[in-house]
């Protein structure tokens, strides 16, 4: 059995990141036979110093792409290349740009094997919902329709105390070793780095070349 590790640096308030999640879903669905995956979720921040209480999405957006043409032409976009992998992006929903340090904190602590499932939820809530990610409770429901807990307010506890900060530091600090300038970024079993979105055939093309 050839074994493969995917590490995945990602914010989860990157539309990219969520299509790249849906191309990694899709190329795991098709491993050659005789091969098995193990992905592991690295937090990377795109705005790490958006105030805790987020920032306007449009403005923050607009200031970004250099206008407010760019910025309508770049929602197109998300739906246009998003629909290649099933997703849709409600962007007139999404009225923040939140803080996304408690969302990785959330996937830090959640079981390994839960991890996907809840991430795909939260790229759902935030991106075809307007779910602001940097609401504490509002993960904590998320968390919870997720099956990852069934103690709310134990969670909503840990999650202010800053339990799995730790980690959403470390994977900051291996993303800059690594130089990793933008997300989706894959690092596959330590040797092989791709950089952007990739198709579902790109990634088990780099599967089979190990």
């Amino acid at each position: 059995m050839k074994n493969v590790t995917i590490d995945v640096f990602m914010d989860t308030v990157c539309p990219w990141c969520r299509m790249g999640d849906a191309s990694l879903r899709s190329a795991l669905n098709e491993l050659p036979e005789g091969m098995e995956a193990t992905v592991r979720y690295h937090a990377y921040q795109l705005n790490p110093g958006i105030r805790k209480e987020g920032e306007d999405y449009r403005k923050v957006m607009v200031s970004r792409l250099g206008g407010q043409a760019q910025f309508e032409a770049r929602m197109k976009q998300y739906n246009q290349i998003g629909a290649q992998f099933g997703l849709k992006y409600n962007m007139d929903l999404v009225k923040y740009t939140p803080n996304s340090v408690l969302s990785h904190q959330l996937i830090a602590i959640t079981p390994v094997h839960q991890q996907s499932q809840l991430l795909e939820r939260l790229y759902t809530a935030y991106f075809e919902e307007g779910v602001n990610l940097g609401d504490v409770d509002k993960l904590v429901e998320i968390a919870q329709a997720s099956g990852v807990t069934n103690d709310p307010e134990a969670l909503k506890a840990r999650l202010l105390h800053g339990e799995g900060l730790g980690k959403v530091e470390e994977g900051q600090r291996e993303a800059q070793k690594l130089g990793i300038r933008g997300v989706p970024f894959y690092l596959i079993n330590d040797k092989h780095a791709l950089s952007g979105l990739q198709s579902p055939a790109d990634l088990i093309s780099a599967f089979k070349r190990l």
